[in-house]
């Protein structure tokens, strides 16, 4: 499923890694889930890359290149040129871009090895990233749930002592008073 969400179909790649995180929570391997979510995106990116490198604008005057607007690739092309191979890496983060900056890649003559170590590294930052999201997110309820519960201890256990020392459990209403020169409503009312 990873390589087909590499090959540009609109199947977020998240889903996947998020579902193996979720296995790997259910005592799953996460060290087996990492290699495989990392070659399964790696192999993705690799064949929209190769793509670009053989067939070029070619492939962009086809009916699945007709996808891929003219304006986007000359967009892509001039951030290449701004930004090189760091563009490949902040292009794994940004949806809808990642296919069209792969392919473009190829299409200017990105050597392989240095797009493969770019897209790698930023592939080591979102695979491990979206595989650890299931865990975090129960951690995260976990502690949220645990301050929750924390709190209202510690409220019930001040009123407690407070009604134990005679003290007042809440604070008192602060009595309200008219302040000179404010809106006098029924002075208002009247005019009206």
């Amino acid at each position: 499923m990873l390589i087909t969400c590499g090959l540009g179909v609109p199947l977020p790649e998240d889903v996947p890694l998020i579902t193996g995180g979720w296995l790997v929570g259910r005592n799953g391997s996460l060290p087996l889930m990492i290699v495989t979510g990392l070659a399964g995106i790696l192999i993705g990116d690799t064949l929209i890359f190769r793509a670009g490198q053989i067939y070029g604008e070619k492939l962009l005057d086809t009916r699945l290149g007709r996808h891929i607007p003219g304006e986007r690739v000359q967009r892509t092309i001039a951030a290449f040129d701004r930004h090189g191979p760091k563009f490949i890496m902040a292009a794994r983060f940004v949806p809808g871009l990642r296919a069209v900056t792969y392919f473009v890649a190829g299409l200017t003559g990105v050597p392989y090895w240095k797009f493969i170590t770019y897209d790698g590294i930023a592939a080591c930052v979102s695979a491990p990233a979206w595989a650890w999201s299931a865990q975090a997110q129960i951690a995260a309820f976990a502690v949220i749930a645990g301050l929750t519960v924390l709190y209202v201890a510690f409220l019930a256990i001040r009123r407690r002592w407070r009604r134990k020392r005679g003290l007042p459990v809440s604070t008192p209403p602060i009595p309200l008073q008219r302040v000179e020169g404010g809106l006098d409503r029924r002075a208002g009312m009247r005019r009206s």
